[in-house]
């Protein structure tokens, strides 16, 4: 991936972030601000989807649909408070994938970026620009 490619999603260093779990603090109101809104969006994924699929299961379970595993929704949730605390800007979605893992989305602009937390455990992170891959990468 480009510099300028790099620059134009949010999303572009999620290795660094979880790997250093963390970030700097903010240095400006502005910045602090936008970074509560980004933990309370991480927030809302954690309370109103991980946290009830830990509790209701079942609520995943579909013909055909391999839900996530406990083990699976707790890294997920992990994950995504990592990203919370390193004030990483909120998914815009969240689902289960049907094979066993749990999938966080973002797009800005022409760029779509999903994260997968795999049924295996590994997690890796998709970059697209318009419709075209620009990024793969396996996180963990």
């Amino acid at each position: 991936m480009s510099k300028l490619e790099a620059q134009d999603t949010a999303w572009a260093d999620l290795g660094n972030v979880l790997q250093c779990n963390g970030a700097a603090k903010p240095t400006s109101a502005r910045l602090a601000n936008n970074l509560e809104q980004e933990r309370q969006q991480w927030q809302a994924v954690l309370d109103h989807w991980l946290l009830k699929w830990a509790r209701e299961p079942s609520v995943l379970e579909d013909d055909g649909i391999v839900p996530p595993s406990a083990e699976i929704i707790q890294l997920a949730c992990q994950v995504a408070s990592e990203l919370r605390d390193a004030g990483v800007p909120g998914p815009q979605g969240v689902a289960a994938t049907g094979d066993g893992g749990i999938v966080f989305v973002r797009q800005v602009g022409p760029l779509f970026s999903s994260l997968e937390v795999d049924a295996d455990g590994s997690i890796e992170l998709v970059v697209f620009r318009d419709s075209r891959l620009v990024s793969r990468q396996r996180l963990r």
